[in-house]
């Protein structure tokens, strides 16, 4: 009768040792992280998302922190006026984008560089059809005009460079680039061991004619 009593507590303190530990969420499931400030609100993907974007002399990437977005906001605000004094694509029916800065979502990748400086590149899109897709993955466009633009920031020497406005016209959402894996044919003896040829076509041993 005492062991059977005991039963019950044991798999109480089970599920309560359980309950008492910390979940914690792989760290490759996270593919972005929501970002607020008093006049911007965005997405910062972390550094292992695929993008189609790179900046001048390139060597690496990381994920910005708040206080990295905080910074690149403070410059990029400062600086975009100027930047955007030509109201290149921003004409009749098109926003001037920073006269109207706080209607864009921003989508925000990290870079570094050479150097060893830290680059953010910034998404700007100002569309409501695409509120959702915009913590999903990068939004990349052509047509648009003043609703779509972007420019990099180099947080460590201050400079905002390579505004980008979208020309006028339709709205075409550009498909990410996707590198295309060896194609792989069936050996005839499931048991022998494929190889890869410079053609990137698998082949059995016997069939490797490699001059």
């Amino acid at each position: 009768m005492k062991r059977t009593s005991l039963i019950p507590i044991f798999i109480l303190l089970f599920f309560n040792t359980i309950n008492a530990q910390d979940y914690i969420v792989p760290e490759e499931t996270w593919y972005h992280t929501e970002v607020m400030g008093s006049n911007y609100h965005g997405y910062v993907f972390n550094k292992d998302w695929e993008v189609d974007v790179m900046v001048e002399n390139q060597d690496g990437r990381f994920t910005p922190e708040d206080i990295d977005i905080a910074r690149a906001e403070k410059l990029m605000q400062k600086k975009l006026a100027y930047l955007n004094r030509n109201h290149e694509n921003q004409e009749g029916m098109c926003p001037i984008i920073d006269e109207h800065i706080t209607k864009y979502t921003r989508q925000y990748v990290g870079f570094t560089d050479i150097h060893g400086f830290k680059i953010i590149w910034i998404n700007g899109v100002w569309d409501e059809k695409m509120s959702r897709q915009l913590s999903q993955d990068i939004v990349r466009s052509t047509g648009g005009c003043g609703h779509y633009w972007s420019v990099k920031v180099n947080i460590d020497t201050e400079k905002v460079y390579g505004l980008e406005v979208n020309e006028p016209g339709d709205v075409k959402y550009i498909p990410r680039n996707k590198k295309p894996g060896p194609r792989i044919s069936k050996p005839r003896n499931d048991r022998k061991v494929q190889r890869i040829r410079k053609t990137g076509i698998m082949h059995n041993p016997s069939e490797v004619t490699f001059q």
